[in-house]
């Protein structure tokens, strides 16, 4: 285990947040592979209720929310208890709990909109570390 390679890693999990939070759709896509799998589970939830199979579809699915669903609201992805299940040269396995606040433009303070956790598999590529396949679980 490197110590490199678990700042590198801590590192990318704060540009995922920042980039998401930002709304820099094409920002957050950079953080994945170019064949990487998001899959959002549900509370208690088997199967994934989406599933995304490329960098092109997460990019996609981030300007859509952002502009759709997220255009007035700022958002705060807090993640911690970062845990590495695996990690060797190229490859780790990583779980984080999150904490996610939702701010209207007329809301004084934010609410929180939900927690969860996330379990991401990554590989180290010639540019650097990226996530190959995310699944999120939501409570």
């Amino acid at each position: 285990m490197s110590l490199e390679d678990k700042w590198a890693i801590q590192e990318m999990l704060a540009r995922f947040s920042y980039a998401w939070d930002a709304k820099e759709a094409e920002d957050f896509a950079q953080l994945f592979s170019d064949d990487a799998v998001l899959e959002i589970f549900s509370s208690g939830g088997t199967s994934p209720q989406l599933h995304l199979a490329s960098r092109a579809a997460i990019r996609a699915w981030a300007v859509q929310n952002h502009t759709e669903r997220l255009e007035d609201i700022q958002t705060r992805h807090h993640q911690s208890g970062l845990l590495f299940d695996e990690l060797t040269s190229d490859i780790a396995r990583t779980r984080t709990v999150v904490l996610v606040t939702h701010q209207g433009a007329a809301e004084a303070v934010p609410r929180l909109h939900r927690s969860g956790m996330y379990q991401m598999h990554w590989h180290k590529l010639p540019e650097g570390w990226r996530i190959v396949h995310l699944k999120r679980f939501l409570l």
